[in-house]
């Protein structure tokens, strides 16, 4: 299997109030979802980042990332686009979510960055048609979905090494 060596984040909107923060910002287990889902993508191989993300918590999401880690966190299409110009195999993660092996394929998908430059020139769609979809991500639609993922993350944590396939 062709494995991804960049992904690509959308910062989800927060909620109606203005002290409120992106789920990707909120944390799981003392640890924002935003780390979760880059720890696992730097397991898997990804060597560079883009998250599109409102410049008001760019600051908090770049402290998501481990030091040295290649990230551009922007909100400008622009530097989206440069970013994609590679042939390079490009994670797209639309919306939280939580690294988990039994989340078959969904809404996390990869396809080569100029493919997807071509298609996000003139319309952010998610209809990519060369795109592969990619098991191991459970989307997160709010903090319900927290509060129930929780319980199940900590037994995992919980257990000796060998033990959380």
């Amino acid at each position: 299997m062709v494995r991804p060596q960049r992904a690509v984040f959308f910062m989800e909107e927060p909620a109606v109030s203005s002290d409120s923060k992106p789920l990707m910002l909120k944390a799981v287990l003392s640890c924002p979802i935003l780390s979760w889902m880059s720890n696992q993508l730097l397991a898997d191989g990804v060597q560079r980042f883009f998250l599109a993300c409102d410049d008001r918590f760019a600051e908090e999401a770049k402290s998501c990332f481990p030091a040295g880690v290649d990230v551009i966190v922007s909100d400008r299409h622009s530097d989206l686009l440069a970013f994609l110009e590679t042939d390079e195999q490009t994670a797209v993660l639309p919306r939280s979510a939580i690294p988990m092996v039994e989340a078959g394929p969904g809404f996390a998908y990869m396809a080569p960055g100029l493919e997807l430059r071509e298609i996000w020139k003139d319309k952010m769609t998610n209809a990519v048609s060369g795109a592969e979809l990619l098991s191991g991500w459970l989307p997160v639609y709010s903090q319900d979905t927290i509060d129930e993922l929780e319980p199940l993350l900590r037994e995992r944590v919980k257990r000796p090494s060998g033990e959380n396939a």
